[in-house]
């Protein structure tokens, strides 16, 4: 959804710019078909994003055609990231992925702390930062921020004047999901007081989560399946305050969709967003039980109107830093200098 978004800001700065996915070829053809796609199109550059697949198995064939290469790792650099299939990685890494990433004119990293990770790796690299950006309530699809579009996932179920405290994205372990369970299993009684639910929703485990849920339940605690596009908007202008405890991430896409529709968040350090408790759009909420049981007790306790300050710090924060324009002329900037016509931008390290 980054990528896509990207692109479609960038065509509406006046590039001219095309994404092809590596899986619109059959398995057995896929470098091959993907690299004379991107040959027959004479790109002026190709900015290539993730790791581990095609786009990195044909990176270094195309930079020896001296087609400059911007490679995005997306968090997959992180050393919690590489210890996931560890061994896997490791001769990967060392049949093609480091010298792949090694061809590339300049790395694109999300965030500080995801250029400091691949620096250990690539020390000699220039590494652009350059963050995801979000749209705000309504720029996507021209609807109105503050109505909610039905159905919710949860509408049969949890009363219309209850709140939802909201956990939207992927399943993994390393979103810190089996700490949230322990810790909101510690404050359910104070989260019924309040009028509190936590609501799951997101993809990647195969329905595990909603599976477990059922046959070990939990109070005033449900998980759903994916939502998208309109949906998606439903259920983020529903929620009244946004959780992620990651373990690790790049730039989490999520919860920068739920500052900019306004959520309190409750958030990690491994998020990357040191800058929304600098704002006071965000509580601390470490990967551990008691950590986010602490966050969440202080979640209940604020006010409307507290709340309602933190949201709208985040949303201030959302606008200045990360909206999608702002996002693609950082882009044409890092373009102009690969291909030298301009100056080295000053976010790349």
């Amino acid at each position: 959804m980054a990528v896509a978004d990207l692109v479609a800001a960038q065509r509406n700065a006046g590039m001219q710019a095309t994404w092809l996915i590596a899986n619109r070829y059959t398995a057995f053809q896929r470098d091959r078909g993907l690299r004379q796609s991107i040959n027959s199109m004479q790109p002026s550059l190709a900015h290539l994003h993730g790791l581990w697949r095609s786009p990195t198995r044909i990176a270094k064939t195309l930079a020896n055609t001296q087609l400059p290469l911007i490679i995005a790792p997306h968090g997959m650099l992180n050393p919690m990231a590489l210890a996931q299939s560890r061994w896997k990685k490791f001769f990967v890494w060392h049949l093609w992925e480091s010298s792949a990433l090694s061809s590339a004119r300049c790395l694109h990293a999300l965030c500080p702390a995801e250029a400091t990770a691949i620096k250990i790796l690539l020390p000699r690299m220039p590494i652009a930062v350059i963050p995801n950006g979000v749209a705000l309530p309504g720029q996507a699809t021209g609807g109105e921020p503050d109505t909610p579009r039905l159905p919710l996932p949860w509408q049969t179920i949890i009363p219309a004047d209850e709140k939802i405290l909201l956990f939207l994205g992927r399943f993994h372990s390393g979103k810190g999901i089996t700490p949230l369970l322990h810790a909101w299993e510690a404050v359910t009684s104070e989260a019924e007081r309040q009028g509190w639910w936590l609501a799951l929703v997101g993809y990647g485990d195969g329905g595990a989560l909603e599976r477990q849920l059922q046959t070990k339940p939990i109070r005033r605690c449900m998980a759903f399946g994916p939502v998208f596009g309109s949906e998606k908007e439903s259920v983020l202008a529903s929620a009244r305050a946004f959780v992620l405890p990651s373990h690790f991430e790049a730039l989490p896409m999520a919860a920068l969709e739920a500052m900019a529709y306004g959520l309190p968040c409750l958030l990690s350090s491994a998020c990357n967003l040191p800058e929304a408790f600098d704002h006071a759009a965000a509580l601390r909420a470490e990967p551990n039980p008691e950590a986010l049981a602490l966050a969440m007790r202080q979640l209940f306790s604020l006010t409307e109107q507290e709340r309602t300050a933190m949201g709208e710090s985040g949303q201030a924060l959302v606008a200045q830093n990360y909206s999608w324009p702002q996002v693609a002329a950082q882009t044409l900037d890092l373009y102009n200098w690969i291909l030298g016509a301009g100056e080295q931008p000053p976010f790349v390290l």
